[in-house]
């Protein structure tokens, strides 16, 4: 079963930051290898830094308050209101201490995952706008490729099976995988549906967003009836071969005649197609000059051989 698509990585995202600032640090180069969680970016933190010491100090004074107030509490010089606000006091400083944290944070950028670094796009002092992107970082360890099959594949497309992939990037070159997922609807208006194939990517030659020509392979066991596709007349009322039947003239004397019989027809390959109903292991069918024949009609087998639908034939 043929089908084209183009590759993507199992995980490729442009890299952006979430807050604004001037760019203070880089920590990457473009085309380098990084890990899930290193640091790629990080941008000026001093207001914040500055904000988050006085914040401590604010937290720091409404602890001791909270304390004081409840060990008076216990000697009942103070009220159980006075305690309640200086513990809400203490709640709104850990609070504001918690959020410049959290925006400090916010202002290193690290990566999401192993992968590769694309081409840098920021510099060293620039300011940096919330989403505005730093670097594209791909896994390629991994590679997937979106394609459709017509529905009438539903049959024999299964995840986990087989599939070869080719590109012109690599002349004369397969590459294996496997079926990772199948869209459980049909496109409607073209009865196509949607397959997903994963193909290990160890040695880093297949690329995200190169061309892919995809061959969903078969299993070795999947035998298949084929014939010629010489064999086979295509016409408005449907495809069929002539199958070739043995009979007896008025006489009493064997004769060989044909049967029109409609086919219904799947893959094509190397000159011969096969042929999912209709004809049985072991007829005949005429290659030939079928435009003369009708039912009925009689024939000489030319070859002492002739050509017969294999019995076991496994396309791939």
């Amino acid at each position: 079963v043929p089908a084209v698509g183009t590759l993507q990585a199992v995980n490729g995202v442009d890299i952006a930051g979430s807050m604004s600032g001037l760019v203070k640090e880089i920590a990457f180069q473009s085309g380098q290898e990084v890990r899930r969680g290193q640091l790629l970016l990080r941008l000026d933190t001093d207001v914040e830094l500055g904000d988050l010491h006085s914040a401590e100090a604010e937290l720091a004074l409404a602890r001791t308050s909270y304390d004081r107030s409840r060990a008076l509490l216990r000697s009942d010089t103070v009220s159980v209101a006075a305690v309640e606000k200086t513990e809400a006091e203490l709640k709104v400083r850990q609070a504001k201490v918690g959020g410049l944290q959290a925006q400090i944070a916010k202002k290193s950028v690290t990566a999401p995952f192993d992968g590769v670094l694309g081409v840098r796009r920021v510099d060293l002092g620039q300011y940096l706008q919330p989403g505005q992107v730093i670097v594209n970082l791909q896994d390629l360890s991994l590679m997937l490729c979106d394609f459709t099959v017509s529905q009438k594949d539903l049959a024999v497309v299964q995840v986990g099976q087989p599939v070869r992939m080719t590109s012109d990037a690599w002349p004369g070159q397969a590459f294996d995988g496997t079926i990772a997922a199948i869209e459980p609807l049909v496109d409607a208006k073209t009865g196509m549906m949607g397959v997903q194939a994963k193909f290990p990517n160890p040695d880093r030659r297949l690329r995200p967003g190169m061309f892919a020509k995809i061959e969903i392979v078969r299993p070795t066991g999947d035998r298949v009836v084929t014939v010629p596709t010489s064999a086979v007349s295509y016409n408005l009322h449907g495809d069929a071969v002539f199958v070739v039947r043995d009979g007896s003239a008025a006489d009493g004397k064997p004769v060989k005649t044909v049967e029109r019989a409609v086919v219904q027809l799947g893959d094509r390959r190397d000159g011969v197609v096969v042929v999912r109903q209709g004809i049985a292991v072991g007829d005949v069918v005429v290659t030939s000059g079928q435009v003369k024949l009708e039912n009925g009609s009689l024939v000489q087998i030319a070859a002492e051989d002739p050509l017969k639908a294999p019995a076991k034939t496994a396309l791939q």
